[in-house]
């Protein structure tokens, strides 16, 4: 069987959790008080009472922090979506088209070696086009670096 802590972490989580019904939500409350002793005061303020082994009830929140607030469905929490931390596609080389200078001005402030294994390993990697890994052999080149 599961940890019993997570178990009981995973009930009060559901509680939160606005996609949980509240039929599941009422019936994981009543798992809390049954195997776990605590009591849910007031659903909508998340006031829990636990039951101390001395017959003595405390009153403590769902959550540890008190800085944590509640956002409104629908509102931002300022993280990042989903949507926006992948790309939804695959990764893209620049263009080999755009007007640069030497390659010792763009790589400039970088670790030279660092540059040469990146070139090296776009040279072996399947998913770069030969396009791409020509301009990086003239690359390797212009580095003094032999070509495999």
């Amino acid at each position: 069987m599961a940890d019993q802590g997570n178990r009981e972490r995973g009930l009060r989580a559901a509680l939160s959790n606005p996609r949980v019904s509240e039929e599941a939500k009422q019936h994981d409350r009543e798992i809390l008080e049954s195997e776990f002793g605590e009591h849910i005061q007031n659903p909508q303020s998340g006031q829990i009472k636990r039951r101390a082994s001395s017959g003595k009830s405390s009153s403590i929140g769902l959550h540890s922090s008190s800085s944590v607030e509640e956002t409104p469905q629908g509102s931002s929490t300022g993280l990042p979506s989903a949507q926006s931390q992948t790309s939804g596609g695959k990764a893209r080389r620049a263009s080999t088209g755009e007007a640069r200078s030497t390659l010792h001005e763009m790589s400039e402030g970088k670790d030279r070696g660092n540059v040469i294994r990146g070139l090296k390993a776009a040279l072996k990697n399947p998913h770069v086009s030969e396009k791409a890994k020509e301009v990086d052999r003239k690359k390797l080149q212009e580095l003094g670096e032999p070509v495999d």
